[in-house]
């Protein structure tokens, strides 16, 4: 009897185990782990995400390789990892226990093949012919998208920090404009790219490169991929993405070299490795023409290659000289980044309105008529910014000498389609005020 209950006891614990049956999955709402290579070496600035919730934003690894994902959707999911240098990880998150769930992935090394002629882009933007196409839904039918937006900086008065608030107002603005595109000149937020997205607004986003570096230090030059890398890995699959751009008018400061030029070429190829075929378009942000088209320079198209197109900033009251320039020194398409006039007769200190809107609705023509390889561009600027040129409480006249403005000089506090003034109704807002270029722009832009 006692060899028999021994027996009975044995055979109802085979096929027993401490790990959930699959249907006793518990789903988890925070998932937690560290990166690693397979070498044991923790891996930052990892993007990590879920491959079975595409509108789930995920995050990056710290400096000791770990990360969180809380709130996460209900349901069975797949982890997703992506690093460059490194195959994308993809694994089932196992069974939580009392909500959390913990896998530690482990990155194996990559062998890239990057082709020497770069492929026309497989993904949401790409450029054919000279001309933007895009196809955010991804149904394989790509529609023209013509750049029809401004250089967006919403810093308040005084340099108080832009809120969630001040974003949605500014979205609102864009709507009413016609505008479809905003250019950044720093890396945007995940959150403002995809409220963005939402109103059917894209964003030229902008990748700063500070002027003081040594270009000639290989070491300066892999801290700038990297950075570049960590950037674009963590906003590739954002909807609010429509090209990356490489620095600011970096020639007329410390890139006027073939430095510079080249490490946009390795920074191209960068982009290429974290996005593969369905890559982003990437531009090189450049002080009106010069170097384009330069061999000594490597700012020509065999030494850019893995460059897609132009960016530039350019002020000058009739472009369509430099448009005939360019055509003879590249095949690549331009975009125009900055253009226009400011806002303010520096000879009287008034406003001047109705010229500024005349001459940036002469430039705006101008823009149109070259669109056999100008594919539109973004007005010098959005809003009014008091921090540029003395006390960031109050709307000073510091500037330039230029020839290309009527009255000879640029205030630089004074160049938005939007002028702002201080608060006055107490909300705790600027006020803003769209001046006449804005409803041209609005018009020219329905």
């Amino acid at each position: 009897m006692e060899k028999l209950l021994i027996l009975f006891l044995l055979t109802s614990m085979i096929g027993c185990t401490t790990d959930p049956k699959k249907e006793d999955y518990q789903n988890p709402t925070t998932i937690s782990g560290v990166v690693k290579n397979s070498g044991g070496k923790v891996v930052s600035d990892s993007k990590v995400s879920l491959a079975t919730a595409p509108t789930y934003e995920g995050e990056l690894t710290n400096a000791q390789g770990q990360f969180i994902l809380q709130n996460v959707p209900a349901g069975k999911h797949t982890l997703k990892v992506e690093h460059i240098g490194y195959e994308t990880y993809l694994a089932e998150v196992p069974s939580a226990i009392n909500g959390y769930s913990t896998i530690n992935p482990v990155l194996t090394l990559k062998n890239y093949n990057v082709p020497d002629v770069k492929p026309m882009s497989t993904g949401p933007v790409r450029i054919t012919n000279k001309k933007l196409e895009v196809d955010y839904d991804g149904d394989g039918n790509y529609s023209p998208y013509y750049v029809k937006g401004a250089a967006y900086s919403i810093t308040p008065i005084g340099n108080k920090p832009i809120t969630s608030t001040l974003e949605d107002r500014s979205i609102q603005y864009l709507k009413y404009m016609n505008a479809n595109t905003i250019r950044t000149y720093s890396t945007p937020g995940k959150t403002m790219l995809t409220k963005m997205a939402a109103q059917n607004i894209r964003v030229i986003a902008g990748f700063w490169v500070e002027t003081s570096y040594d270009l000639t230090q290989p070491s300066v030059r892999q801290q700038v991929k990297d950075d570049f890398a960590k950037m674009v890995v963590d906003l590739k699959d954002n909807p609010g993405v429509l090209m990356w751009n490489l620095g600011n008018e970096q020639n007329y400061q410390n890139g006027n070299n073939a430095n510079w030029y080249s490490l946009c070429q390795e920074l191209a190829i960068v982009a290429y490795q974290v996005e593969g075929e369905k890559y982003h378009p990437v531009c090189i942000n450049n002080g009106n023409i010069y170097n384009v088209g330069s061999v000594s320079m490597n700012a020509d198209d065999a030494a850019l290659s893995y460059v897609d197109l132009w960016a530039t900033n350019i002020y000058e009251l009739n472009l369509t000289p430099r448009f005939d320039i360019y055509r003879t020194k590249t095949n690549k398409p331009l975009v125009i980044t900055e253009f226009g006039i400011d806002a303010l007769d520096n000879r009287t200190k008034q406003e001047y309105e109705t010229t500024q809107a005349v001459i940036d609705s002469m430039n705006w023509s101008q823009i149109l008529s070259a669109n056999d390889v100008v594919i539109g561009g973004t007005v010098f600027e959005y809003t009014d910014e008091w921090w540029k040129a003395g006390d960031p409480n109050s709307h000073d006249y510091g500037g330039y000498t230029t020839g290309a403005h009527p009255d000879g000089y640029s205030n630089e506090e004074w160049w938005g389609t939007i002028a702002v003034t201080q608060d006055q109704n107490g909300d705790g807002y600027d006020e803003w005020r769209p001046r006449q270029v804005y409803y041209m722009f609005q018009r020219n832009w329905k």
